[in-house]
């Protein structure tokens, strides 16, 4: 079902006219129950109906009055409608009463089933006036809700915006990846021992029609984030890893330069278990060895849980890619435990150490570059600002950098440019 049924619609507009005519309030309570299109699918829809049925009754008996509103937008939406409000507490009120009702358990047969579900708040007059509008924000929140702890969203303006922004992000995305149309940029990375260039890190974005850049900057969390939600995680791996490959092949017949390349994963692109076959592919395709390709991995909390990502982890360690710990809001205490893991450097944003003054700031930054080296951690430091920054890291053992006082990120004409 695409739409509110057009009985409650009347019933639901009839009740905004009165409210008009009365000076009070109504409020939509979007119910997502997070369960009845997986009993469909488990035991037919015969029985979703019965279901919902019976959490309707429910919700009637615990928590609507009888002049409350029921109306069902899909399989799993119900549209409660609380007639009227005073008190702007009430509906929130009735929300966790809801969920505090779905939280009793549901018997098919035997079996024992409880609900996932989650609310979305909208209030009239302060949300909106229209019928439809309404139901649509009471939807948006519904959707919120569900990353929310309590399961209880109200809708705003500002997350409208992000719900629309998000939706076009993803689309834009997704048409990127399959048209081939992602956009690198390469930000150099220096040896600090030996001096030159030895490789570059992967910026992500891509042009839309015309030319014209659209996703300049985008960080990877974000595109595995809306990629995930389009089903198109491998796609865009493949596709990151084959337009990086491919130019820094190119670099090197037109610079002479045998560059390692440095790509941004966040940790959950590792609950694909297709990734080290996508990366091997990859390698065979443009011919480089394995060892030149860096994974730089963000959001590492995941791999003290998740024995999936740790798995996927060790398989690339197997096609003999270089793994690199990217996670600036990683705890200190985490780092013995991923040191255990076949990393074998870590990014070390300096860029507060260098712009704080004085002896301390010098001793932390020694404690931590000596820290990794402990651990058998090559650091690389992010963030280096001028040459007396470099000339420190250089005097602590650091072995790597990334400094923009030497140059920006380039696109891949600009690189060679520059380097060739």
């Amino acid at each position: 079902m695409t739409g509110a049924p057009l009985p409650f619609l009347d019933e639901l507009r009839s009740c905004i006219e009165a409210r008009q005519a009365d000076g009070q309030g109504l409020a939509i309570l979007l119910v997502d129950c997070g369960l009845i299109a997986r009993i469909d699918a488990a035991w037919g829809y015969n029985v979703g109906d019965a279901v919902r049925e019976s959490i309707i009754e429910s919700l009637r008996a615990d928590v609507l009055r009888p002049d409350d509103l029921v109306g069902m937008m899909g399989r799993d939406e119900i549209a409660c409608v609380l007639a009227i409000t005073g008190d702007p507490a009430v509906p929130h009120l009735a929300a966790e009463k809801i969920l505090r009702t779905l939280k009793a358990p549901l018997w098919i047969g035997e079996d024992e089933i409880f609900t996932d579900a989650s609310v979305g708040v909208v209030v009239f007059p302060h949300d909106g006036g229209a019928a439809d509008a309404l139901l649509q924000r009471a939807r948006s929140a519904s959707l919120d809700a569900r990353s929310d702890p309590g399961r209880v969203a109200t809708w705003s303006p500002a997350r409208g915006e992000q719900v629309v922004q998000g939706l076009v992000f993803e689309s834009r995305l997704r048409s990127a990846v399959m048209d081939d149309a992602l956009e690198m940029s390469f930000k150099p990375q220096y040896d600090l021992k030996l001096g030159p260039i030895m490789g570059a890190q992967i910026g992500l974005g891509w042009r839309g029609s015309g030319g014209t850049p659209t996703g300049a900057g985008i960080s990877p969390e974000r595109a595995f984030a809306a990629a995930e939600t389009a089903g198109v995680v491998s796609e865009l791996v493949s596709s990151i890893l084959n337009r990086s490959l491919r130019n820094i092949s190119e670099f090197r017949y037109s610079t002479g330069l045998d560059l390692n390349i440095c790509v941004s994963l966040p940790a959950r692109a590792l609950l694909q278990p297709e990734l080290p076959e996508v990366v091997q592919r990859a390698l065979g395709t443009w011919r480089l060895r394995a060892g030149r390709l860096c994974l730089q991995i963000s959001g590492t909390a995941l791999l003290a849980t998740n024995a999936l990502a740790r798995d996927t982890l060790l398989e690339l360690k197997k096609v003999g890619v270089r793994l690199s710990i990217n996670d600036p809001q990683m705890a200190i205490t985490s780092l013995r435990f991923l040191a255990t893991l076949p990393f074998q450097e870590i990014l070390l944003d300096v860029s507060p150490a260098a712009a704080a003054d004085g002896e301390k700031a010098g001793r932390i930054l020694g404690a931590l570059i000596e820290l990794a080296h402990h651990l058998s951690l090559d650091v690389v430091a992010v963030g280096v600002a001028d040459d007396d920054t470099e000339g420190r890291l250089k005097a602590l053992g650091c072995e790597f950098m990334q400094a923009d006082f030497k140059g920006p990120a380039l696109d891949s004409a600009g690189f060679v440019q520059r380097y060739g």
